[in-house]
């Protein structure tokens, strides 16, 4: 009988922790980096806008909006799942927190139409065309 239950407790202890690995993470905390010191590392040091586009979301996989804490983003960065992703296992801490706190201060969503000069200009010229 005590096995079944020490089995029966393992097997519902896995289903929860699937579960909770599922549900949406809790949103960010602030930052501890620069973000001023963060864009030439994402941009030049550390090409992150190869993959990742320089407004992060425009690569893949998308970073913005990021839903990793930083504390979660440094482990990712440090240990990477995809073999498609570099590791970077001996960036300082204070690089990867900039880097961090770069991508959290892109804005979430892209600018309008209107706003973006030359967008705005090549809409017009489409709709005065026959």
């Amino acid at each position: 009988m005590r096995t079944h239950v020490a089995l029966l407790v393992v097997f519902a202890g896995g289903l929860l922790v699937g579960a909770v690995e599922a549900w949406p993470q809790a949103p960010p905390g602030a930052p501890t980096g620069d973000p001023m010191r963060g864009k030439p590392l994402y941009e030049q040091t550390y090409r992150c806008y190869a993959c990742h586009g320089f407004d992060a979301q425009s690569g893949t996989p998308r970073l913005v909006p990021m839903t990793r804490t930083q504390a979660a983003f440094v482990t990712y960065l440090r240990k990477p799942s995809s073999p498609a992703m570099p590791s970077f296992a001996d960036v300082s801490m204070q690089d990867l927190a900039d880097v961090y706190a770069h991508i959290r201060s892109l804005p979430t969503t892209a600018p309008s139409v209107e706003s973006v000069p030359i967008l705005r200009d090549i809409l017009e010229r489409r709709t005065r065309e026959p």
